[in-house]
């Protein structure tokens, strides 16, 4: 994550921030509306290959999320 970036914790504040269902998906290889709610329903994440395309549209924005949001685990620093 990047600094001095809003965090986006939740698939739909990620929506949100990029603009809506439909900017999503046109965002990603032109999926859908239904594409994009499938994503949500089924497994609360977005598929992986749109990781870096999506990243780099939030940060471009101000924003960032998790990569839990895509499905990749989190390396956590130690203590």
């Amino acid at each position: 994550m990047h600094n001095g970036h809003r965090i986006l914790k939740t698939f739909d504040a990620v929506v949100e921030e990029l603009g809506g269902l439909a900017a999503v998906g046109q965002l990603c290889d032109n999926q859908d509306v239904a594409a994009v709610c499938n994503w949500k329903r089924r497994r609360q994440r977005f598929p992986t290959k749109y990781y870096k395309i999506m990243i780099a549209k939030l940060n471009e924005q101000g924003a960032d999320a998790p990569d839990k949001l895509w499905g990749f685990v989190e390396i956590k620093a130690d203590a």
